[in-house]
């Protein structure tokens, strides 16, 4: 059996002892995880610190993700730096196992609001067959770990048209910040005026 992915521990490998594994985060594994994401790779590659054991059939992973990222300013676009050090903490179980578990059902019955947003239910998650593949987990992640509205600094005035500035710029009639808005600008010129 072939491991599709990154980050692989085989199950028969661990133990009740548990086990350490350190993985490289190559940069390439991070542009194409966060392929379509604002965040991006900062351009050095990152460490992934887990600790795993085994108890029953139910794997339990704690550790650490240190990468280096990159995202646009919310208010100039201006890149930001970020790097988090971010926890991993899950227990996950066989896919067959989570099957055999009675589902609650959806019409006619309710789950008390406790058991939907208790936070030993956050980080529970299945694994399949006899590896642990543990990219997905490292993604959401760091996805979770982006910030909503990134700044450069708070002081940032955002992006500002060049060459306008101030009340007195709009006086002087219509401007294109964007070279892109030129030619709708020509067409406003030549279009005939009713006087």
């Amino acid at each position: 059996m072939g491991t599709h992915g990154a980050f692989v521990v085989l199950i028969h490998d661990l133990d009740a002892a548990g086990r350490d594994h350190r993985f490289t985060v190559p940069v390439a594994w991070l542009r194409g995880a966060l392929e379509g994401c604002e965040v991006q790779p900062a351009g050095s590659e990152g460490e992934l610190s887990v600790f795993l054991e085994k108890t029953g059939r139910e794997v339990l992973v704690r550790g650490t993700l240190n990468v280096d990222l990159v995202v646009p300013c919310a208010r100039c676009l201006e890149p930001v730096r970020l790097d988090p050090r971010i926890g991993l903490s899950l227990v996950l179980t066989p896919t067959s196992q989570q099957a055999r578990t009675p589902a609650v059902p959806r019409s006619g019955g309710k789950r008390p609001p406790e058991e939907d947003f208790s936070a030993e239910g956050a980080d529970c998650d299945t694994y399949e067959g006899d590896e642990v593949t543990l990219d997905r987990f490292v993604r959401e992640a760091i996805l979770l770990e982006a910030p909503i509205f990134p700044l450069c600094s708070e002081a940032c005035k955002g992006i500002r048209p060049t060459g306008v500035a101030g009340p007195e710029a709009s006086a002087k009639g219509p401007r294109a910040s964007d070279p892109r808005f030129l030619p709708l600008l020509e067409l406003v010129k030549k279009r005939p005026t009713k006087e």
